[in-house]
């Protein structure tokens, strides 16, 4: 008896593969729905987020710092509304380690940063343009303090001229002091070599006469006694 046509052959099934663990080259092989699917699952996974970009806060004028050590040099000025994207937060110094538009990096206080975008108008130089303009009051008021200014500063370089040429002369005459002990000095010792001489001569004269005078008295009494005896 023939097979019946309308019993179908069962065929094993091979297990079905997580998206994760179906291979590329196998993956164009399948079904259009299961191929779509896997496509959908792999395209799916997770990928890590780009920093998002905060600014600068208003009224905030801060240094861009190569590191949190006192020993660590300004990178850069950053003025309000300054974009950069923050990489590392530090919780407990209250830091935060950011990259600017240009490629530096380094590290600003977490106060200052704000989440949404500044105003320019918000910066300092803009509100100094956005003030109106002043009356000619108020304008002779600045030029004379200006002029008061330049008077303390211009009394306050003369005297520093002043100072400096004081401090020039001391030097001078501190150097001409100097010199004149050093002068003194030899000539002291000089002088007290010269007195060591004399005396040392004085006392060579004074042992040389002793030596002479102790020869010469006892034949000097010799002499007297003899003389003395022939009576």
């Amino acid at each position: 008896m023939g097979p019946n046509p309308l019993t179908r052959t069962q065929t094993p099934h091979k297990a079905s593969l997580s998206p994760k663990q179906v291979d590329p080259k196998t993956m164009f092989h399948l079904p259009p729905p299961r191929a779509f699917l896997v496509f959908c699952l792999l395209t799916a996974l997770p990928i890590g987020a780009e920093p998002l970009t905060q600014w600068i806060a208003a009224g905030a004028t801060i240094d861009l710092m190569s590191g949190l050590s006192a020993k660590d040099k300004s990178l850069a000025v950053l003025s309000p509304g300054t974009p950069f994207k923050v990489l590392k937060v530090n919780q407990r110094l209250g830091y935060a380690r950011i990259a600017l538009d240009s490629g530096e990096i380094g590290w600003i206080p977490s106060k200052v940063i704000s989440a949404v975008p500044v105003p320019v108008s918000q910066g300092p130089a803009a509100i100094a343009e956005n003030q109106p303009p002043k009356s000619p009051e108020q304008l002779r008021e600045d030029v004379s303090r200006l002029q008061t200014e330049l008077i303390a500063v211009r009394q306050a370089s003369s005297d520093i001229l002043r100072i400096q040429t004081e401090r020039d002369q001391l030097q001078s005459s501190v150097i001409a002091l100097k010199r004149e002990l050093e002068t003194t000095t030899r000539a002291k010792n000089a002088l007290n070599e010269d007195q060591k001489q004399t005396w040392f001569m004085i006392g060579g004269g004074v042992l040389l006469i002793g030596v002479i005078l102790g020869v010469l008295l006892p034949r000097l009494s010799f002499k007297r006694r003899n003389h003395w005896g022939s009576y």
